[in-house]
C-alpha cells in the first residue's frame, strides 16, 4: 500500500529547509538534497474515542480533536507519516461493545498509514483482528509474530510514501509483552520471533530490495527494549514506541535522558502519551545520500507531544462518526442495573498496589459463586471505579471490559505462595499482576528482594501449608499463565466455567445494592506506599493499563 502526498510547503517547512543550510558540510546531493519529514504518532488508544473526563480538570484527548491536529499539521508540510503503536482495543464501554469498529473507521478518516498490532489487539481472537484488518484502509503490522498453523491478518512490513520519501515501516512486540499479556487461546497458535533479529533482517531487506530512504520501527514493548533496539540495529532510523507511558522529547542510544532537539542524532526513540491525551510529533530533516545503502540520513530532529485539549475545534467528520456510535451505546447500555451504596474504588494506581473495596467485592463474588477457599483477581482486569448511586451496564463494561472466563482449580500451598510473590514482584512499580484476594490474608515486605517479599499468609484463618492443596477461583488469563503466573500450570481439577467476571457483578447488582469495605487482607511491612485510604476518593475515569 503506497500513500502519496503532494501538498504544498508552508512557512514551517520553509524554515526547516533554510535551517538545513547548517548541514552543508555533508556535501552536495542531487534531487532535493534536504527534505523535511514529519512523523505523527499515537499510542495506547485503548478505546478512548471520546475525550477523557478528569475530576476537577478539563477533558483531554478524543479522536475528533486528534483528527483536527493531524489536519493542521498536514497543511504545514508536504511529507507526513502517520502511525499508531497498537492496543486500540479494550478499556472503555465503547470499545467493549463495538470492539474497535468506530476507532478503525475514525483512523481511516484521519489517514493513518500503518498500525502495529499490540497485545490487546488480539484479545477478541484472530477472526476479529481479521475483521479489523478488512475494515482498515491502512496495514496492520506484526513483524515478529507469525501463525503456527494459521495465517495472521497482519503484514510483516510496509513501504509508505511520504512526499518524495520511501519509508519502510515494521512493527515489533517485546519479550516483556509475549506471551504474558496475550489472549491465552491466541498464544497457542502464535510463534514469537526474536525482535532484534527480525528488525535487523527486515530493515536490511527493505533497504536492499525496496530501496527505502528510511526505516521506521513502530514498537509495542518496554522502553529499555526500545533503547536496546536503537543500540543493536543501526539500520533503523526511528523507533516509535508504545505499550508503556510516554515521555517528552526524543531519546538516542548514546543519550541518558530525552532532549527536545538534536543535530545528527543517529537512531531516535520517541513515545507519546497514552489514551490519546497527546499526539506525538517528530520533525526531521533528511539528507539524501545516493549510493550509500539507505537513500537518506536524519541530520536534525525535534520531538514534541501536542496536547489534545478541549480548546481544539473537533474535526466534523470524525466527531459525527464517534457521536453516532456513542448514541447507539447509550441506547444499549443506559438502563440501570442496580445501585452502589458508596464508591467502589477501581483507580488503576491503587488497585495495582494495595487492597481496595472494589477488589474485595469482586474477589468475594468470585469465591462465593464457586465455593472455593481462595479467589484471586488481578488488578489489571479492573479498569474503572463505581460511583455511589445508580449503576448501568455502561459503567459495568468500563469496570470489567474483558471477556476472560472464570476458572477453578486446586493448587499446592507452595504454588499459591509463588503466586503471591509474583503479585508484588514489580513493586514499587504498579502492575496489572497485583492480586486482589478473598479467603486469605497476606503480609508483604516490599523492601525485600522480589521473590522473598511474602512474610505471612493465612488461608481460612490458618497458616498456609506448603504441601496442602487449596481450591482457587480466578480467571482464565491468570490460570493459563498470563502476567507471569506460570506456577498455575501445576494446578489440578481445572474447570473452565465459561462465564466472565462481569456476569457475576451484573448478577450481584440485580440482587442487592453493592456494599464492601477494606478488611486488612493485604498488609505491608515497611512499605514505601501509603496504606489504602479508609474512605476511597470519588472516582474519575481510570487510565487503563496494559
Amino acid at each position: 500500500m503506497i500513500h502519496r502526498q503532494t501538498k504544498r510547503f508552508s512557512s514551517t517547512a520553509i524554515v526547516l529547509v533554510a535551517f538545513a543550510g547548517f548541514f552543508s558540510l555533508i556535501g552536495p546531493c542531487p534531487l532535493q538534497a534536504q527534505q523535511a519529514l514529519t512523523i505523527l504518532h499515537s499510542s495506547e488508544h485503548h478505546g478512548w474515542a471520546l475525550p477523557l473526563e478528569q475530576r476537577g480538570k478539563k477533558k483531554v484527548g478524543g479522536m475528533s480533536g486528534r483528527a483536527a491536529l493531524i489536519a493542521a499539521v498536514r497543511r504545514e508540510t508536504d511529507a507526513v507519516l502517520l502511525v499508531d503503536s497498537g492496543d486500540i482495543l479494550i478499556g472503555t464501554a465503547l470499545s467493549t461493545v463495538f470492539r474497535g469498529e468506530p476507532d478503525i473507521k475514525a483512523m481511516n478518516l484521519m489517514g493513518y498509514q500503518a498500525m502495529a498490532a499490540g497485545n490487546h489487539d488480539f484479545d477478541f481472537g484472530l477472526d476479529h483482528l481479521r475483521r479489523l484488518r478488512d475494515l482498515a484502509r491502512f496495514p496492520i503490522l506484526c513483524s515478529n509474530v507469525a501463525g503456527r498453523t494459521v495465517e495472521l491478518p497482519c503484514r510483516s512490513s510496509e513501504v509508505v510514501r511520504a512526499g518524495p520519501l520511501a519509508i519502510g515501516v515494521i512493527s515489533l512486540l517485546g519479550r516483556s509483552n509475549f506471551p504474558d499479556t496475550f489472549n491465552r487461546e491466541v498464544v497457542k497458535v502464535l510463534e514469537f520471533r526474536d525482535p532484534l533479529e527480525t528488525a535487523r533482517s527486515l530493515a536490511r531487506e527493505l533497504i536492499a530490495t525496496h530501496k527505502v530512504d528510511l526505516v521506521v520501527a513502530v514498537t509495542h514493548q518496554d522502553t529499555d527494549e526500545d533503547l536496546t533496539l536503537l543500540a543493536e540495529v543501526p539500520e533503523i532510523d526511528v523507533v516509535i514506541g508504545g505499550h508503556t507511558e510516554g515521555f517528552e522529547g526524543l531519546r538516542t542510544a548514546r543519550a541518558s535522558a530525552p532532549v527536545e532537539e538534536l543535530a545528527n542524532p543517529g537512531s531516535i526513540l520517541v513515545k507519546t502519551h497514552q489514551y490519546g491525551r497527546t499526539l506525538g510529533r517528530l520533525d526531521l530533516m533528511i539528507a539524501k545520500q545516493p549510493g550509500a545503502g539507505k537513500g537518506a540520513k536524519v541530520v536534525w530532529a525535534k520531538a514534541r507531544n501536542l496536547p489534545v485539549s478541549e480548546e481544539i475545534a473537533p474535526d466534523p467528520a470524525v466527531a459525527a462518526l464517534i457521536e453516532s456510535y456513542s448514541r447507539n451505546l447509550e441506547e444499549q447500555s443506559a438502563t440501570m442495573i442496580g445501585r452502589s451504596r458508596e464508591t467502589r474504588d477501581g483507580e488503576s494506581s491503587r488497585v495495582r498496589s494495595g487492597e481496595t473495596n472494589l477488589g474485595n467485592l469482586l474477589a468475594d463474588l468470585l469465591r462465593a459463586e464457586f465455593g472455593t477457599e481462595v479467589a484471586l483477581v488481578n488488578g489489571g482486569q479492573i479498569r474503572d471505579s463505581i460511583p455511589p448511586g445508580p449503576v448501568d451496564l455502561k459503567r459495568v463494561l468500563q469496570v470489567l471490559p474483558f471477556n476472560s472466563s472464570m476458572v477453578t482449580f486446586t493448587i499446592a500451598g507452595q504454588q499459591l505462595l509463588q503466586a503471591l510473590e509474583n503479585s508484588v514482584s514489580q513493586l514499587p512499580t504498579t502492575a496489572g499482576r497485583f492480586l486482589q484476594v478473598s479467603g486469605l490474608t497476606v503480609e508483604y515486605d516490599p523492601s525485600a528482594p522480589a521473590g522473598t517479599r511474602v512474610r505471612e499468609v493465612t488461608v481460612g484463618r490458618r497458616p498456609l501449608e506448603p504441601a496442602q492443596r487449596y481450591s482457587v477461583a480466578t480467571d482464565a488469563f491468570l490460570a493459563d499463565g498470563g502476567d507471569g503466573y506460570a506456577m498455575f500450570a501445576a494446578a489440578g481439577d481445572r474447570i473452565d466455567h465459561q462465564i466472565p467476571m462481569r456476569d457475576l457483578l451484573l448478577q450481584a447488582l440485580r440482587t442487592r445494592p453493592l456494599s464492601a469495605s477494606l478488611a486488612g487482607r493485604i498488609r505491608f511491612v515497611e512499605s514505601p506506599h501509603p496504606s489504602p485510604p479508609a474512605q476511597p476518593p470519588q472516582p474519575s475515569h481510570s487510565m487503563p493499563g496494559h
